[in-house]
């Protein structure tokens, strides 16, 4: 159960920070938003994002192995 949990979360932890790549290096290219501060939404998004992925797998673990 804990094998599985953690590669699932890792495998999307993985599709985020490709899903981030993707963006920083062909999207924000085309808009010509890297260098300025139009981006700054973004990436207040992209923690916000990680940070509940975080918590959610360390809650999940946490219920895991109590």
């Amino acid at each position: 159960m804990t094998f599985k949990f953690f590669k699932n979360w890792g495998l999307v932890l993985m599709g985020l920070i490709v899903l981030d790549l993707f963006v920083e290096a062909f999207v924000f290219e085309w808009l010509e938003w890297n260098g300025t501060t139009k981006n700054d939404w973004f990436f207040i998004l992209w923690w916000l994002i990680i940070l509940i992925w975080f918590t959610y797998g360390a809650n999940k673990l946490f219920k895991i192995l109590n």
